[in-house]
């Protein structure tokens, strides 16, 4: 943060959730730009190959890509700087994948970076972008979606798919994936593909060792908030009833930290 802003003379730069400001555009584009279309003779080949992607990926003809790397940077900065904020975080999730392919993990934190100093309301997580901006909450999600148990991994990542900035946002999907993932966890640590989510959490601490008392009533009541008549999973069954982002982000961040305690305990 500037000076500026830390004095609070200026405001933070920020960028919601429906929206990418010009300054989170500038930002992103200083980053991917030459990573994605490098200039120079021996980058050609490249260039074009990554050219072919980005114009693929946006419906343009490939035929009109030229060998000059100015020309086809100004052809990508003029639709960057002009499209929607859905289009244009799809875009972003695009090159991102596509300069980070041989070393993701690095491109991926330096988005982020980007992403926190602009204020905007995604991170990346697994790959895609999510709307957490919490990095204890960042971390707990990625852990998820790279769960040794792949059932996990895959609802965890399902359930991130079903939130802005995706085109077919879904709170209601959202939550029931999260939850899915939960039971996903405790069925493969039981042992028992079939038990429901108490029974796989008594074969679980008879495997593994009894929780706190405290912790499991806990535990029980936040599932019982997914499930009961009153609950989130009731909701899903009825499809005038409202679920909301804010209960997809809670349930997405409590049911990857539920699912990675789970695992460590099992360890």
């Amino acid at each position: 943060m500037r000076f500026s802003q830390r004095i609070g003379v200026r405001p933070a730069p920020a960028s919601g959730l429906e929206e990418a400001s010009n300054g989170l555009r500038v930002a992103l584009w200083n980053l991917l730009h030459a990573a994605a279309l490098p200039e120079g003779t021996p980058s050609v080949g490249y260039m074009k190959q990554n050219a072919r992607s980005i114009w693929d990926h946006l419906g343009w003809r490939t035929d009109e890509i030229s060998s000059l790397f100015a020309h086809n940077r100004t052809e990508l900065a003029e639709y960057w700087f002009k499209c929607d904020w859905p289009e244009f975080f799809d875009l972003v999730e695009h090159i991102a994948a596509l300069v980070g392919r041989d070393s993701s993990s690095e491109w991926y934190g330096r988005c982020n970076t980007v992403l926190e100093a602009q204020g905007c309301a995604y991170r990346f997580i697994a790959g895609h972008l999510a709307p957490l901006t919490n990095p204890t909450e960042v971390a707990e999600v990625t852990a998820a979606s790279e769960s040794a148990i792949p059932a996990v991994a895959t609802h965890i990542r399902d359930a991130m798919r079903f939130l802005p900035p995706n085109a077919e946002v879904s709170p209601r999907n959202s939550v029931k994936e999260a939850i899915s993932a939960v039971e996903a966890a405790l069925k493969n640590l039981s042992g028992d593909p079939s038990a429901t989510f108490k029974e796989g959490l008594a074969a679980f601490e008879s495997k593994y060792g009894e929780l706190h008392p405290s912790l499991r009533i806990g535990l029980l009541k936040v599932y019982g908030y997914t499930s009961d008549e009153k609950g989130i999973r009731h909701a899903l069954m009825d499809e005038t009833a409202d679920v909301t982002l804010d209960d997809a982000r809670f349930m997405l961040v409590v049911c990857s930290a539920f699912s990675n305690y789970l695992v460590a305990l099992s360890s």
